[in-house]
């Protein structure tokens, strides 16, 4: 396993045995980074504003295509949809569970 797995790792929830199996592809990282280091400082805090033309330039500083430029946006995009999601759930259980079962 490497740095990568490592860290993984000591995230709560992630089983390290289940991790055994998996290869992280080091070279997917480096190219997510020379994405990202490509942005500005506006684009990397809201996305949203990145349009056709800001994909093209940023393809292009980063070495890669305007497809990687899209599929890494896409998958930010879902992330931060599904933290959103956790964040609900967790707020959720904490007004359920200081509820009592029945009323008074």
């Amino acid at each position: 396993m490497g740095p990568l797995e490592d860290i993984l790792g000591m995230l709560p929830g992630v089983n390290s045995k289940a991790l055994k199996g998996v290869k992280l592809p080091e070279g997917e990282l480096a190219k997510v980074e020379a994405i990202i280091r490509s942005m500005t400082k506006k684009e990397r805090i809201k996305p949203d504003i990145i349009d056709s033309s800001r994909r093209k330039r940023i393809a292009l500083g980063s070495g890669t295509s305007p497809a990687e430029v899209n599929k890494l946006i896409k998958q930010f995009k879902d992330l931060r949809k599904l933290m959103k999601q956790f964040g609900n759930m967790s707020k959720g259980m904490k007004k359920k569970r200081f509820k009592m079962p029945f009323s008074f």
